[in-house]
């Protein structure tokens, strides 16, 4: 069944520090409150991905005042071009992704928006936690990460810890001799360099470290209120939503404020819980409750939507868009992690 977003969108494209074009959408509000959300899509996906969301945002936004911006990242699909190189899913290099983030802000404020709350999906999450740790661009307002599950945890429950650690060493041996070479079909369908970059831990794409004894550097240089959103059944998780979004919690110790919102019935994709979900993100840039730089939560604050705890919000679930074999998110019906 294709489905349509039926909500009156502007194609835009902006070109990046490097020379690649991103082409995207925006959505503008009637009257306008001076804020943008820019969504950046998961995993082998594009800005066109998740069209029953991008309706319901788009609306919801607006009625708000608030836009709505969606643009490719050069990650999207499984393969693409970015400039002369190969890009998308298989071949992308994750540190290029600040070039694409920076390139959508300074669209937004071309555009006339003065304040910016980056929202990623899947892989998205780890690429806006992963800019605004390294660039600290003062522009950006606000952070929420949807689906911010981590690959390596999500390969460790598919195929073993022991198992990992080889596929990781046969991609350490490949990428010797060339980065771009590819693992064997097993792994999925990745270059020896995006294999390593998504599960072998410590890499800069490693920024959700609740599967091991961490100390989550890009989480604990966030500033801005920051909001994690996860699906109550997102099919990556290897714990409960709720323990995922207090281990968020607890290293957010930086965040002016932390929102922890799970969304009930949700997977990775949010598939069906779109309004939900854009109910959510509207109320949190609504509020955004504030809380003095540098002051430690109490651990009552730290995670409003905890499963069990009185009054916690429970919204919905999305998940990262990858190639078909490799076990990560999407952003639109299951496939591999991000």
């Amino acid at each position: 069944m294709v489905r349509v977003a039926r909500v009156p969108v502007s194609l835009v494209n902006v070109r990046t520090g490097d020379g690649i074009t991103l082409a995207g959408l925006m959505t503008e509000p009637r009257r306008r409150r001076g804020v943008a959300l820019i969504w950046v899509h998961g995993l082998g996906s594009t800005f066109t991905s998740g069209q029953a969301l991008i309706a319901v945002l788009a609306r919801r936004l607006g009625a708000a005042g608030v836009a709505y911006l969606k643009l490719d990242t050069r990650g999207h699909h499984v393969v693409a071009r970015a400039g002369k190189r190969l890009a998308g899913a298989a071949f992308e290099r994750f540190g290029e992704s600040v070039r694409d983030v920076r390139a959508m802000i300074d669209l937004a404020r071309r555009a006339g928006y003065r304040r910016v709350i980056l929202a990623g999906h899947s892989t998205g999450a780890n690429k806006v936690l992963h800019y605004l740790a390294h660039a600290r661009d003062r522009r950006v307002a606000g952070l929420i990460l949807l689906g911010p599950v981590s690959d390596i945890a999500g390969e460790i429950t598919r195929v073993g810890r022991r198992e990992l650690r080889r596929r990781v060493t046969v991609a350490e041996r490949l990428a010797r001799r060339d980065p771009d070479a590819l693992v064997p079909r097993a792994f999925g369908f990745w270059s020896a360099r995006r294999y390593l970059s998504l599960y072998r831990p410590g890499e800069a794409e490693d920024v959700f470290q609740y599967y091991r004894a961490g100390r989550w550097p890009a989480l604990r240089k966030i500033r801005v209120p920051l909001a994690v959103v996860i699906g109550e059944r997102d099919e990556y998780l290897d714990r409960s939503a709720a323990s995922l979004v207090e281990a968020f919690a607890r290293h957010a110790t930086a965040a002016r404020s932390f929102s922890g919102i799970v969304i009930p019935r949700a997977s990775h994709g949010f598939a069906g819980q779109e309004e939900p979900v854009a109910r959510a993100l509207v109320t949190w840039i609504a509020r955004r409750p504030a809380r003095p730089r540098g002051a430690r939560r109490p651990a009552s604050d730290r995670a409003d939507a905890s499963a069990g705890s009185k009054g916690a919000r429970r919204p919905a679930r999305s998940r990262k868009r990858a190639p078909a074999r490799s076990g990560r998110r999407a952003e639109s019906p299951p496939r591999s992690r991000r």
